[in-house]
């Protein structure tokens, strides 16, 4: 009677898991060969708060783009910096004529302070296309050539590779598997016109898209969501479609979390959005979650009272296969196959992230920058 019941948890769980990833997978696996040759203008916009040892680097990547010089220009926002920030940004304003700085004194009342630091830049940008990426990025030359041309006609929205940068350390390394798998499921949901997740790193959009929304004014009491809560508000407000870069070359590079408590920090502002994501999609991500957590607890059972372990073992077998080749598109496309060697050590850490870490985003007040 157990192992009937067993059986019948674990091949339940099997199936939602497999179909989600199945059609992500799908997803992932669709390529638009459709380019837009036209150049257009681009304005690259970055919110800095108390940045002044990573301005210099970041502009060199932003300043030295690949793509006609002509039509780019580059707004920086000043966050109520208390460091050096503000005076490196009006030096370097000064010495080059594409480059902009903002300064933000105040945030209004219940508003993000990135979506407001965010927002003064965009209003003042000149460019059809909003670029966004974070102060501590460094984006390659060809970012901008390569993602501009996926903004065909019908095109309003284009997310992107952001990889941590290769370090030392095994919480380093299952943090790049990790982000890696994330950016399955962003690129997988593009592919089949779904709004799952993207990252503020590598984002780009029609300026004419943010005006469409109005803004951030719908999400603007979320501390975190600038990113994927915009990508959501654009696929449910208008008819516009988003497509995900996945040359390599366009894949905008940034550290990752250095000890387990920062990590624990950065998740919790990031888990934080998902109390305003669609009652649809926080379902799809609760069942994809126990399905996960059930076949870890079948397996165990399954284990320990020596009953059912072989069909058990093969189901949860299904599951790592499917996590495996999901993992493996995406190293493939960005040449970090050193990374599947951690994905046994990743399982374990993704379920005590998914179970233990991300629900505290759920709880207690989370903080930007302090």
């Amino acid at each position: 009677m157990f192992t009937n019941a067993l059986l019948s948890i674990a091949a339940g769980a099997t199936f939602i898991y497999g179909t989600i990833i199945g059609l992500l997978l799908h997803g992932y696996l669709k390529r638009s060969r459709t380019r837009e040759t036209a150049i257009k203008t681009v304005t690259m916009v970055v919110a800095a708060r108390n940045e002044a040892n990573n301005l210099a680097p970041l502009l060199q990547s932003l300043l030295n783009q690949d793509y006609p010089e002509e039509y780019t220009e580059v707004i920086l926002v000043n966050d109520r910096s208390t460091d050096k920030t503000s005076r490196i940004l009006t030096e370097q304003a000064a010495k080059h004529k594409r480059l902009k700085s903002i300064a933000v004194t105040a945030t209004p009342e219940g508003v993000s302070p990135k979506k407001h630091a965010l927002s003064q830049a965009i209003l003042a940008a000149k460019g059809e296309l909003i670029f966004t990426t974070d102060a501590d990025c460094r984006p390659p030359v060809s970012w901008l050539s390569q993602t501009v041309p996926l903004f065909t006609k019908n095109i309003g929205v284009v997310i992107g590779f952001a990889p941590f940068h290769n370090e030392s350390g095994l919480l380093s390394k299952l943090l790049q598997v990790d982000n890696l798998v994330n950016a399955f499921v962003a690129a997988g949901g593009a592919g089949q016109q779904v709004a799952i997740t993207c990252t503020g790193r590598n984002f780009a959009y029609r300026k004419s898209v943010f005006t469409e929304v109005n803004g951030f004014a719908a999400i603007a009491g979320s501390l975190s969501g600038d990113d994927d809560l915009f990508l959501q508000l654009v696929t449910r407000k208008t008819n516009w479609q988003i497509a995900f870069c996945k040359d390599a070359g366009a894949a905008v590079c940034s550290p990752a979390a250095r000890t387990l408590a920062d990590f624990i920090r950065q998740r919790r502002r990031h888990v934080s959005a998902g109390k305003y994501y669609s009652k649809s999609l926080q379902f799809a991500y609760l069942l994809f979650n126990i399905a996960n957590l059930s076949l870890f607890l079948c397996l165990a059972y399954a284990g320990y009272f020596k009953t059912g372990l072989l069909p058990v073992a093969l189901l949860f077998s299904i599951k790592l296969l499917a996590d495996f080749s999901a993992l493996f598109c995406v190293v493939s496309d960005l040449k970090r196959y050193k990374y599947l060697f951690y994905f046994p050590l990743w399982e374990i850490f993704n379920l005590i992230n998914q179970t233990l870490i991300s629900p505290l985003g759920f709880i207690g007040k989370i903080k930007w920058k302090a």
